[in-house]
C-alpha cells in the first residue's frame, strides 16, 4: 500500500476525472461542484501546479483534453467543446432535468462514453451514452443508479463501468460493433462506494473509493490484491489516472465536500489532489475521433483564465 502524498494544488469542492495529455505533458481533470476544468504541469516529485483555470459555472462531469487545445467536456445536461480561446460550442440538453452527467472517458475506438446520476432523490433511470462518429447516441444502460468510473482492458475488449448507488461495477465485452451484456464483476460491501477508476498496462483495476480514503486494487479476475493500493488521508477519493512520461506516477482526486468544519481542520487538503510513483504503469489514453455534437450551438459562456 502506497501514502500518496499532496500534490500542491488547491482544493476543490469535488475534483475529479484526472487525464493525462501526453502530447502537451499535462495533466487535466475537473471540479465537478465548481464548474471548473483544470490544467496543469505533474513534476518528477509529484508536484502540479495549475496551469489553466476555466470557469464554466455549471456542473461539469469530466473534461478530455484534445490535441489542438479544445477540450471536450460534459457539461450539465449537454456535451460541449471549449475552445482554446473559451467559447463554447455545446449539444442540446441531453438529460431530463433531474439528471447531470457524470464520468467520462473515450472507449479504443475514440467514442465518448459518458453516464449520467440525479441531482434529486434515487431514481433508478440513469444512463450510459456513447456518442458515435456520426453524432448519433447510443444508450449502453438505462437502469443506473449513479453511472461513475469507466476503464477498459488493455486490449479494448472488455469494458468495467461503475454504479455508485449499487456498490458494483459491471464487466462486459466489448467491441467496435457490439457489446456483450452487462454482469456484476465486484461486488462490494453495502456502504463501500466505487467511484472514479482506471486500468493498468498489466490489466488490474484501481478504483477509488469514496469514504475510503485511498484507492483500493483488483486483477482482471475481480480479487482484491490487498498489498496494492493507495492511502490519503481525507476520507472521499474520487478517482485515479496514471501520469508523467512513463505513466509511472498516478494522481489520486479527493473531495471537500460533505465535510464538517472540524473534519476539514483534520484533513487540511481534502477536495485537493495526490500523487506517487508506483511500480505499476498505466495505459496511455485513446484520443477522441471528432463527431457531430447533437443539436450542436455556439455559446459564449466559458469564462477562461
Amino acid at each position: 500500500m502506497i501514502d500518496a502524498q499532496p500534490a500542491g494544488t488547491p482544493n476543490y469542492v469535488l475534483s475529479e476525472g484526472p487525464v493525462w495529455h501526453a502530447a502537451s505533458g499535462t495533466l487535466v481533470w475537473v471540479d465537478i461542484e465548481g464548474g471548473l476544468v483544470l490544467r496543469g504541469e505533474l513534476d518528477e516529485r509529484g508536484h502540479i501546479e495549475v496551469t489553466r483555470r476555466i470557469e464554466l459555472g455549471e456542473y461539469v462531469g469530466c473534461a478530455i483534453p484534445l490535441d489542438d487545445g479544445r477540450m471536450l467536456v460534459a457539461l450539465t445536461r449537454s456535451i460541449a467543446i471549449i475552445g482554446a480561446d473559451g467559447s463554447v460550442e455545446r449539444s442540446a440538453e441531453l438529460l431530463p432535468e433531474h439528471q447531470r452527467l457524470n464520468d467520462g472517458s473515450i472507449d479504443p475506438q475514440g467514442r465518448l462514453v459518458v453516464g449520467s446520476l440525479s441531482l434529486v432523490g434515487n431514481a433508478k433511470d440513469n444512463v450510459l451514452l456513447r456518442l458515435e462518429a456520426t453524432g448519433e447516441l447510443t444508450v449502453l444502460d438505462n437502469d443506473l443508479g449513479l453511472s461513475n468510473g469507466l476503464g477498459w482492458s488493455p486490449d479494448g475488449t472488455v469494458f468495467y463501468s461503475t454504479d455508485t448507488d449499487a456498490c458494483t461495477i459491471y464487466r462486459r465485452d466489448y467491441g467496435a460493433e457490439n457489446i456483450g451484456p452487462r454482469e456484476p464483476f465486484i461486488v462490494f460491501d453495502e456502504g463501500v462506494y466505487p467511484d472514479g477508476l482506471t486500468v493498468d498496462a498489466s490489466g488490474r483495476l484501481w478504483v477509488a473509493i469514496w469514504g475510503g480514503h485511498g484507492v483500493r486494487v483488483f486483477d482482471d479476475r475481480g480479487d482484491e490484491l490487498t498489498d496494492l493500493g493507495a492511502r490519503i488521508p481525507p476520507p472521499h477519493s474520487s478517482s485515479i489516472a496514471f501520469a508523467g512520461p512513463e505513466l509511472d506516477q498516478f494522481v489520486i482526486t479527493s473531495a471537500s465536500r460533505d465535510l464538517d468544519e472540524a473534519e476539514r481542520m483534520r484533513w487540511p487538503h481534502a477536495g485537493g489532489l495526490f500523487s506517487a510513483r508506483s511500480d505499476a504503469r498505466g495505459v496511455a489514453t485513446t484520443s477522441w475521433v471528432a463527431a457531430p455534437l447533437p443539436g450542436a450551438g455556439p455559446d459564449a459562456g466559458a469564462i477562461h483564465r
